[in-house]
């Protein structure tokens, strides 16, 4: 007997929208998008090669999907789903706090954060290290998994809320992260230290780990911010006053 194609629909007209589209009928899903151009930037251009190539299969369409098993919300104004269809919230708080949209539906919701960067965002999508999927239900998260299925990168399961505020938490540490090690290059120069060589004793230690000051282009983070040269140096102002 042969097994049915799962359909999902995704709402939303931003970067990420068509990115998690087309990154899911990659994945073997027949997608059909909201948005009603599907023009894609010029910095995408493996995304704007394989939604041509993905349109002309019919993997992928732009307009109205009969009976989608999910629905992807990336950011979307208004957000429909019928009834037993799955609905996954790939927004981040504050544009959409996914228990405020699954108390605006009456249903479960699942939290599937993205955080896609311009220029990269359909590897981004299909080349995460983790995917973060998170519900109050345990069934939507089953049924999650199983529309997921073809996208080669392993979930992390967590409750709804937790979910909403993991990629805010990673970027969170990794600013805090960069502007350590900024300021650490700073004393190095101030006092004839050779940054380098500190911070390859630094990873030596093996509670720190290999990475310290190298992890913000993960496809999970955001941009990373690179030492700035005109920046005054903080550290060094508190050391001039003791």
């Amino acid at each position: 007997m042969a097994v049915r194609e799962l359909r999902a629909r995704v709402l939303g007209d931003g970067l990420t929208a068509i990115a998690v589209a087309t990154g899911l009928a990659r994945s073997g899903l027949r997608v059909s998008c909201a948005r009603p151009d599907p023009a894609v930037p010029a910095s995408e251009p493996r995304l704007q090669e394989l939604v041509r190539s993905l349109r002309r299969s019919g993997a992928l369409s732009f307009g109205e999907l009969a009976a989608p098993d999910a629905v992807f919300v990336c950011g979307a104004d208004e957000v429909t789903a019928p009834p037993g269809s799955s609905v996954l919230n790939c927004a981040l708080p504050p544009w959409e706090c996914t228990r405020d949209l699954q108390a605006a539906l009456g249903r479960p919701v699942v939290s599937h954060p993205q955080l896609l960067r311009e220029g990269s965002a359909l590897e981004d999508f299909l080349s995460a290290d983790y995917a973060v999927l998170g519900a109050d239900d345990a069934e939507a998260l089953v049924r999650a998994d199983v529309v997921l299925a073809g996208v080669p990168v392993p979930p992390l399961h967590c409750d709804l809320d937790s979910a909403d505020l993991v990629l805010h938490a990673t970027n969170g540490l990794l600013e805090v992260e960069r502007e350590y090690f900024h300021e650490l290059a700073e004393l190095c120069r101030a006092v004839g230290a050779d940054v380098d060589r500190v911070i390859e004793c630094v990873r030596a230690d093996p509670r720190i780990g290999a990475d310290p000051g190298q992890r913000g282009d993960s496809p999970r983070c955001a941009p990373a911010t690179r030492l700035r040269e005109d920046r005054p140096p903080p550290v060094l102002a508190e050391l001039e006053t003791l």
